[in-house]
């Protein structure tokens, strides 16, 4: 059985060094990274059997996605497209004042992707699928995969772990609430930020009020809120329960993946059997280890996290 399965977009990333910009850099270092890709290599970092399943063009591009996401050791299930692109960005990196990213994804071949393209018995076979928000939104025709692979994973009783991840969307706070109805009543497993519940949904203030109403709206198991700022508990509801878990101190390198590092490590404590809270707080520690790393992606190992993790105690 696989752990985690993955299903989305990875994107080709082009950076200027730290503190350059993109208009007069001379050089650029190239990182892949998604929602959806990042996810599963926190999950494989933390020894899971992760895998990331999409659609790419059988070019350079495509396969220099698949190798870096592979030598971090998440397995790949990629239908090769005759057409279409890879997607690309180049982004400013580090936090500076007035980092731009400038990205490049029309016509990927990942929006044509269609359940039939996708091995879906690794979908059945796994303990949990996870989608963000950012990939339905690509096409009409991914919106309806999306939709698939939930369905496919509930007949399946592998667990459905779903990330709003509005921003990424790229869509009206309408059209992202349409979207989310569309999928969450098929979700076990929300993650949602704060600034997503209130932009889309109009939660604003107290957070945990704010979960009970999204669990209470689409009769999730779990919903999980993470916070605007770094210095304010993640929250999480699971049945009665209420778990609040402080981020980790340390240094931020790069913040490009850090959400996305903090849902792979939570999912992975999940796995492992750990209760919410203490999966919460392997959530934070994977985060802390990310912000450490140029890259959108965690690289390291289940022991660095748990020395973040343990040193608190």
């Amino acid at each position: 059985m696989t752990d985690l399965v993955t299903v989305g977009d990875a994107t080709l990333r082009f950076s200027p060094p730290r503190g350059e910009r993109i208009e007069t850099a001379g050089d650029f270092a190239a990182h892949v990274g998604g929602p959806e890709s990042n996810v599963a290599v926190a999950a494989a970092t933390l020894g899971l059997d992760a895998a990331w399943l999409s659609k790419l063009p059988d070019t350079p591009l495509g396969r220099r996605i698949v190798g870096e996401l592979r030598r971090h050791g998440v397995r790949t299930g990629v239908v090769w497209a005759e057409s279409g692109r890879a997607s690309t960005a180049f982004v400013e990196r580090g936090g500076a004042p007035g980092a731009r990213s400038v990205s490049d994804r029309e016509g990927a071949a990942v929006a044509t992707a269609t359940a039939e393209d996708l091995p879906l018995g690794v979908v059945r076979e796994a303990d949990t699928l996870f989608v963000s928000g950012a990939t339905p939104a690509r096409s009409e025709a991914l919106l309806e995969t999306t939709a698939t692979l939930l369905s496919v994973a509930g007949e399946a009783d592998t667990t459905r772990a779903f990330d709003t991840r509005f921003e990424a969307t790229g869509l009206e706070a309408d059209r992202a609430r349409d979207l989310y109805d569309h999928l969450l009543d098929a979700v076990d497993v929300l993650v949602i930020d704060e600034a997503d519940a209130e932009a889309v949904f109009g939660l604003d203030g107290d957070v945990v009020p704010a979960a009970h109403t999204l669990r209470t709206r689409y009769d999730c198991t779990t919903v999980v809120v993470t916070r605007e700022e770094d210095r304010h508990p993640t929250v999480g509801l699971h049945g009665e329960e209420i778990y609040e878990v402080p981020p980790f101190e340390g240094e931020t390198r790069d913040p490009a993946g850090v959400h996305d590092a903090f849902v792979g490590g939570f999912l992975a404590g999940r796995r492992r059997g750990a209760n919410v809270k203490e999966a919460l707080r392997q959530g934070a520690a994977t985060a802390a280890l990310k912000r450490t790393i140029v890259g959108d992606v965690v690289v390291g190992s289940p022991d660095d996290v748990a020395a973040i993790r343990d040193g608190r105690e």
